[in-house]
């Protein structure tokens, strides 16, 4: 009888939330983004600093100055997506940070200054705008939270083979996420780890060590995949993209002229030291390289050079919103 009692109970509380309302995504399209909170390392910095100006329809990138501090020897992703391929005004709050990882405390960072993604989620996004105290009128609707975290992560620690290290940075992750959601973020875009064993720096190493970073890489990015699935399972009102940049990357590597944007690479395996720190022009040519530098995939040994990241910038929008009104144009169709 007592059993009996009881299952009519579950049954009933079962009817009971079935009839309850599912919260709603709350995904605007890419026109509909009015504000860009962007974390990472140095494929992602611009250089931003939130105790100084913010963005504003000058510089809808805040500070500094465009184009600031970028990695990739001109704009990178985020400055394209955000001047380039924008289908309306955004303000872009780039919280991230050259060389870091997801958690100092689990995979050092090449010096103790760097902020972690953890910091970046903590110390930064959480006091300045997790809770607007900077008045900024974000909302859930009008807003894109973006991650593009894991090459350093992999690059000091794929030669440890620790296999129980991965878990716990996910963990980790996961919590950080969890953070975001918190504050009201809904709209989430993930960026997987380019192949960066292709890198020159990688390159210069032995075979084994290429073929160890690579099977780092697809092991860190199914992880991404599988934390962007277990985003949408438990959260039936967020909006989840995930760009696979390693393909991109990969596509771009073996053949450049297969992109628009990347059409002009003349050499994706090597870079010049000249143009290595920089250069004075995006186009800037030192005889001594034999092509200008945007020619070059990568700029130095890990980074790639803007055109890329414009790549980069017009195959996430292709991802989140496709076709807007001036794809054919950018395509050339």
């Amino acid at each position: 009888m007592k059993v009996s009692i009881l299952a009519a109970v579950i049954l009933a509380l079962s009817a009971f939330t079935e009839a309850l309302p599912k919260p709603k995504k709350v995904w605007p399209g890419w026109k509909g983004i009015k504000y860009f909170f962007v974390f990472g390392d140095s494929y992602t910095t611009t250089g931003f600093n939130v105790n100084l100006a913010q963005p504003n329809p000058s510089n809808p990138l805040g500070n500094p100055d465009f184009l600031g501090f970028t990695s990739s020897n001109g704009p990178n992703w985020v400055d394209f997506l955000t001047l380039t391929y924008n289908c309306s005004y955004i303000q872009t709050y780039n919280l991230a940070f050259g060389g870091a990882t997801v958690d100092s405390a689990l995979v050092m960072p090449w010096k103790p200054t760097v902020l972690s993604l953890k910091q970046q989620v903590r110390d930064e996004y959480l006091l300045a705008y997790g809770s607007h105290p900077k008045g900024v009128p974000w909302a859930s609707s009008d807003s894109l939270f973006s991650i593009f975290i894991g090459i350093n992560d992999i690059g000091n620690s794929y030669s440890a083979k620790n296999a129980s290290l991965y878990p716990i940075i996910f963990k980790e992750y996961e919590g950080l996420i969890k953070q975001l959601y918190n504050t009201g973020a809904r709209n989430f875009l993930f960026l997987t780890v380019p192949p960066v064993h292709r890198s020159p720096l990688t390159l210069a190493t032995d075979s084994a060590s290429q073929v160890l970073e690579k099977h780092a890489i697809a092991d860190f990015n199914a992880r991404i995949a599988h934390l962007a699935s277990s985003l949408r399972s438990t959260h039936s009102d967020a909006t989840v993209f995930v760009h696979d940049t390693y393909s991109l990357f990969n596509k771009v590597l073996d053949n450049p002229k297969s992109l628009p944007q990347t059409k002009g690479y003349k050499n994706t395996t090597a870079y010049c030291d000249e143009y290595a720190n920089g250069t004075p022009e995006w186009d800037s040519f030192n005889a001594t390289c034999g092509i200008p530098v945007d020619e070059y995939f990568w700029l130095n040994s890990l980074h790639p050079t803007y055109p890329m990241h414009n790549a980069t910038a017009a195959t996430i929008v292709k991802l989140i919103d496709p076709k807007p009104w001036w794809w054919g144009w950018v395509w050339g169709w």
